[in-house]
């Protein structure tokens, strides 16, 4: 991630637990993401790399279900946070403040997840590689993304970000969304093997997700190697 989305990220990491701000839609996601990883994955006793973690929204209910779980986030503001609502709700999750291409683990992590960050990367196969050199050789992947297509482009780009306003102008640049025969072929060039390729569905009228098989848009991976 470059300096300028970090920068973003930080200048809105005071509202990662407020339910009505920012990130409302990101809370009103997570019971689906949390649902998708426990459909494919068995979470107790397994230790979970949770990359690009933010404010810990994720990270807590993947600790709450079992899991070892190290979140690991480039913004600084966003860990400060993440440490302090754990640590008000006595959770023992590790939190670590750099970026994953920085990192040392020793093929530590039995799966690995990644959720709406890999379209903020420069070079997403380097991502991929460093996971493949991080994770044990038996491990599982999950990945959350969107798609680049033109009705990606109108719905998750210009009306999500200029038009309903759900997201701050800027967030996401249309040229770094992967389609997901790009994304399965960068897994499997790092060993990863496709286990299943779902979708997600944003109702705007209530403001609901709900998992799909249309990968138009937004979507979710799963792989195992």
């Amino acid at each position: 991630m470059n300096k300028n989305q970090e920068t973003h990220f930080d200048n809105f990491a005071y509202d990662w637990w407020n339910k009505a701000g920012y990130y409302k839609l990101l809370h009103k996601l997570n019971p689906i993401r949390l649902q998708y990883i426990e459909s494919k994955y068995n979470l107790k006793g397994k230790k979970i790399l949770d990359i690009g973690c933010g404010g810990g929204l994720l990270t807590e209910e993947l600790y709450k279900k079992g899991a070892v779980v190290t979140g690991i986030d480039s913004s600084s503001k966003s860990i400060k946070i993440a440490k302090q609502h754990a640590e008000e709700q006595d959770l023992d999750i590790t939190y670590l403040n750099h970026s994953i291409f920085d990192s040392t683990f020793n093929k530590e992590f039995d799966c690995i997840i990644c959720f709406e960050m890999i379209e903020h990367i420069d070079m997403p196969n380097n991502l991929l590689k460093k996971i493949l050199e991080i994770s044990k050789d038996s491990s599982s992947l999950f990945l959350s993304t969107l798609n680049r297509n033109l009705k990606s482009f109108i719905f998750a780009k210009l009306i999500a970000e200029y038009v309903l306003k759900y997201v701050p102008k800027g967030t996401h640049q249309y040229s770094k969304f992967i389609t997901p025969y790009e994304l399965t072929k960068m897994i499997e060039e790092n060993q990863y093997k496709l286990n299943a390729l779902d979708g997600l569905m944003f109702n705007p009228i209530d403001e609901s997700f709900s998992l799909s098989e249309n990968i138009d848009i937004n979507y979710f991976l799963y792989a195992e190697r």
